[in-house]
C-alpha cells in the first residue's frame, strides 16, 4: 500500500528525470527528505519549476541589470518531471497531485503596482479555489503571519523589496497549504532586509513543511540561519545531486567543496576516506567536507594518485 500522507517524506525523489522543454535538467534524481524543512541548495531552478508550474528561466536567476547570453534565453520553458517519480508529501508532482497541498513563493515575481497587499493576496486566495468571501478574509491573516498586518491597505509600489518577498509568502500561504515551497528567499539582501524575511519565513513556516531553495550554502550569516534551520539539506549540481543529508553532515569539517571528477571517481572516494575526507554524492558531481588541517591540496594528491581527472573544484561554503 502507499505510504499515508503523514508518514510519507516530505521530498521523495526516485530516479527523477526533469526537462524544461524537453531538454533534461536534472537526470535521475533519487534522495528522500523526512524532516519538516527541507533546503535544496545550487542549482535548483529547474527542480523549483517543476515543482510549482512556475515557468524556468535562466535570466530571471542573472543579478539585477545582468543581461542574458542571448535572446533565447529569455523565453521561460516549462519544466516537467518525464520519468521516474517525484513526490511531495506523498503526491505525484508529475501528475500534479501535489499542487492542493502546496502554496509557491516565486522569487521577485511581477507585481501589480497599482493594487494593495490585500487585493493580491487575496486574488492569490481565489486562484487557488476560494470564494471571494473567503479569501478576503484569509488574506489579513496571511499578511499577519508574515510580518505585514499593517500593510494591508499599501500600493504595492510602495512596498521595499523585504516586503515584496513576504507579501509573496503570504499569498502561498492564504489557503493554508500542508507545505511551503519558497524559491531563493533571501537572495541578494542585506542581513537587515534578510533578517525581515527570515523572521517572515519563521511565520509562514510555523506549522506546516516548508521546501525552500538556495543558490548556495553558507555557514554565517542568515544564509546560516537558514541552513541550520533545515532539517534536510539537498545540493544540486549540474543536473546531480551532490549530496543528500544534513547540515551536520555536510559540514562535519571545516570548509566544504563542489566537485566534478569525470574518470575514477569511486577510487578517489577510497583515497580520500583513507586522508579522513568523506566524498559524498555522485556519479560525477560531489561534495568534500575538509577536517581540521586538511587543505585542497590533500583532495589533489589524492586525485594524482588514484588518477582521477577533477574538472572543477569551488568552495561551497
Amino acid at each position: 500500500m502507499p505510504p499515508t500522507e503523514a508518514a510519507a517524506p516530505l521530498l521523495d525523489a526516485r530516479a527523477a528525470r526533469i526537462a524544461v522543454d524537453d531538454v533534461v535538467a536534472i537526470d535521475a534524481l533519487t534522495a528522500e527528505a523526512r524532516g519538516d524543512r527541507v533546503l535544496c541548495a545550487g542549482d535548483t531552478g529547474a527542480l523549483f519549476a517543476a515543482l510549482t508550474g512556475v515557468p524556468f528561466s535562466a535570466v530571471r536567476r542573472h543579478p539585477p541589470g545582468a543581461a542574458a547570453d542571448d535572446a533565447a534565453d529569455a523565453a521561460p520553458g516549462e519544466a516537467r518531471v518525464v520519468a521516474g517519480r517525484l513526490a511531495v508529501a506523498g503526491r505525484d508532482v508529475a501528475r500534479s497531485a501535489h499542487r492542493a497541498a502546496t502554496g509557491a513563493a516565486p522569487l521577485d515575481p511581477p507585481l501589480p503596482l497599482a493594487w494593495t497587499a490585500h487585493d493580491y493576496v487575496a486574488w492569490g486566495a481565489r486562484l487557488a479555489g476560494a470564494s471571494p468571501r473567503a479569501a478576503a478574509e484569509m488574506a489579513p491573516a496571511a499578511l499577519a503571519r508574515v510580518g505585514l498586518a499593517a500593510a494591508g491597505k499599501r500600493a504595492l509600489q510602495t512596498l521595499a523589496l523585504p516586503e515584496r518577498r513576504a507579501l509573496v509568502l503570504a499569498q502561498a500561504i492564504a489557503t493554508a497549504p500542508a507545505v511551503l515551497i519558497a524559491e531563493d528567499p533571501l537572495a541578494g539582501l542585506d542581513d537587515g532586509a534578510a533578517g525581515f524575511v527570515l523572521a517572515a519565513l519563521a511565520g509562514a513556516t510555523d506549522g506546516r513543511g516548508a521546501l525552500l531553495t538556495t543558490a548556495r550554502l553558507d555557514a554565517e550569516g542568515p544564509r546560516g540561519v537558514l541552513a541550520r534551520g533545515a532539517t534536510d539539506v539537498l545540493v544540486l549540481a549540474g543536473g546531480e545531486l551532490a549530496f543528500s543529508g544534513t547540515l551536520a553532515e555536510v559540514a562535519a569539517g571545516g570548509r566544504v567543496y563542489a566537485l566534478t571528477v569525470r574518470s575514477n571517481a569511486e577510487l578517489l572516494r577510497e583515497e580520500l576516506a583513507a586522508r579522513g575526507i568523506p566524498l559524498r554524492g555522485g556519479p560525477a558531481r560531489f561534495t568534500a567536507a575538509l577536517p581540521e588541517g586538511a587543505t585542497t591540496r590533500d583532495i589533489v594528491l589524492a586525485a594524482t594518485r588514484c588518477r582521477a581527472a577533477i574538472v572543477e573544484l569551488i568552495p561551497l561554503f
